[in-house]
């Protein structure tokens, strides 16, 4: 019976171990999955290069045909760089919508931007940013709502 039981207790662990090697089944994300991640790391980097103050890392994934206008864009960026030298930024993530080739960025955020003088100003709102995937890169749009970049007017 020790035996058996010895057999056993040796056997066990290799059953064990061959089955977690086993090879595992890839899952690859859906088309949708990858261009959602793409919009959201556009975003990432437009708000980390905003909060460093890089006017060319912000409009970086800027479309040129930015419904807003791109030149109006980047000089209001321009202004609240100049005016605010430091920012601290809260975004908070609702969702992300896709709509064809466009992909919906919905936050919330809050922030407060100090100027050269030491004075803040304290801001919040809800902002849809409007990506459009190119096949090599997402660039924003348009938004929908109170933007957090470029808070001077």
């Amino acid at each position: 019976m020790k035996k058996y039981v010895t057999v056993f207790l040796v056997i066990l662990p290799v059953v064990l171990l061959a089955s977690a090697c086993a090879k595992k089944q890839v899952i690859k994300p859906s088309a949708e999955s990858v261009k959602a991640a793409r919009a959201l790391s556009a975003f990432a980097k437009m708000e980390a290069a905003y909060k460093a103050r890089d006017l060319s890392g912000t409009m970086d994934d800027v479309s040129r045909d930015f419904k807003k206008s791109y030149a109006d864009l980047a000089s209001v960026l321009r202004k609240d760089m100049d005016i605010y030298p430091a920012v601290s930024l809260d975004i908070t993530m609702d969702r992300v919508v896709e709509i064809g080739n466009h992909v919906e960025v919905v936050f919330h955020w809050s922030g407060t931007w100090t100027d050269k003088k030491g004075g803040s100003h304290m801001a919040g709102g809800n902002c849809t940013y409007v990506f459009q995937d190119t096949g090599s890169s997402m660039v924003l749009i348009d938004y929908i709502g109170d933007s957090p970049f470029g808070v001077a007017r």
